[in-house]
């Protein structure tokens, strides 16, 4: 439910010492989704057994987002179509009535995450979800992408969630919270835990140059920096609404990242999170055993 491309990401909870590696065991089911600018190629069953679910993407041509989110009752895709291209407007225009429409899709879609890899690589949001009917979205074509349903239906699944990840946490002041190292080939633990409201907020890792300070990320995206300590590496989960968490299972190479969340700030419109202060400075790193 966010912009995906690189051009966008340009420009526009800690874990205790000695805490067991993340674990990911292989029973876990997995989608597995190609995603290009022409097709989405979708292989693993779109129906599947309540319990945990990997989903599993892949990039083929430039950055691509893949999202999970669940209408509530009376909210039909025809009303989401509407507020999205709200959403597309709030981006570049602002405007109370386009921040009030994306404040109704808020209310009416909760948010699972995603992943979003950058062209050629892979990234895997794995989540633990109750019978229902989901909707993925690739974000690519009309406004919120091309859908497909998936179907989760009551069963036994006894497959057990990735354990001993760091975890990063989102709060109501719009700040991430917990692990400041991570691996930069890994698993980590997305929170929202925004205590009132609907608000969706996600983790972005973008590459930037050490030495780096969130306030250039900020400015950067209030369109007042030049970028110039951007670097290439990247990777995303998508949007969370408050009480859902998702795994992130990423490669990425190491160095100093910026966490943050470009989705636009409905309450403050024209805005993005990032470009209000929600910015992290992290590192991942391979040759280091540490998680913090």
């Amino acid at each position: 439910m966010t912009c995906a491309t690189a051009t966008c990401a340009v420009l526009v909870a800690a874990v205790p010492a000695g805490a067991a590696p993340a674990r990911e065991t292989a029973r876990i089911p997995m989608i597995s989704v190609t995603i290009a600018e022409d097709r989405t190629e979708i292989s693993g069953g779109l129906t599947q057994v309540a319990g945990p679910l990997r989903l599993r993407v892949l990039a083929e041509d430039e950055d691509h987002l893949l999202s999970l989110f669940r209408l509530k009752p009376g909210y039909t895709v025809k009303q989401l179509r509407r507020d999205t291209r709200a959403l597309t407007r709030l981006y570049y225009d602002g405007g109370q009535d386009n921040a009030a429409a994306v404040k109704r899709m808020q209310r009416n879609v909760i948010t699972y995450g995603g992943a979003n890899p950058s062209l050629g690589a892979i990234a895997t949001a794995t989540v633990n979800l109750t019978p229902g009917q989901y909707y993925l979205s690739d974000n690519v074509g009309p406004p919120g992408g091309r859908l497909y349903k998936l179907k989760i239906v009551p069963g036994r699944n006894t497959a057990a969630m990735p354990t001993g990840t760091p975890v990063i946490t989102m709060n109501d002041k719009n700040r991430y919270q917990g692990a400041s190292k991570l691996k930069a080939t890994g698993t980590v633990l997305i929170r929202n835990r925004v205590s009132k409201g609907h608000r969706w907020l996600q983790v972005a890792f973008l590459q930037v140059k050490q030495g780096t300070t969130p306030e250039q990320v900020s400015s950067l995206f209030r369109g007042t920096g030049d970028g110039a300590f951007v670097l290439s590496g990247y990777v995303g989960g998508d949007t969370l609404s408050p009480g859902r968490e998702q795994f992130l299972t990423y490669s990425v190479e190491p160095g100093t990242y910026a966490l943050i969340c470009f989705f636009p700030n409905p309450d403050n419109p024209g805005s993005t999170y990032v470009a209000d202060g929600m910015v992290r400075i992290v590192t991942l790193d391979n040759n280091s055993t540490a998680l913090d």
